[in-house]
């Protein structure tokens, strides 16, 4: 949770997503045809594993 508390500040302050946030919050995204599309963030495993 610390870890995701101190990424979280450094953005913020911005006003738009870069993609530089986006590869550092985001594992991967999985698109199927018929189903929304699912999202893994990479802080999610030690939150949960915690």
């Amino acid at each position: 949770m610390k870890q995701l508390k101190n990424e979280l500040k450094e953005y913020i302050r911005l006003n738009k997503l870069t993609p530089e946030m986006l590869h550092r919050l985001v594992d991967r995204i999985e698109i199927k045809e018929d189903g929304p599309p699912k999202i893994y963030y990479r802080f999610a495993n030690d939150f949960f594993n915690a």
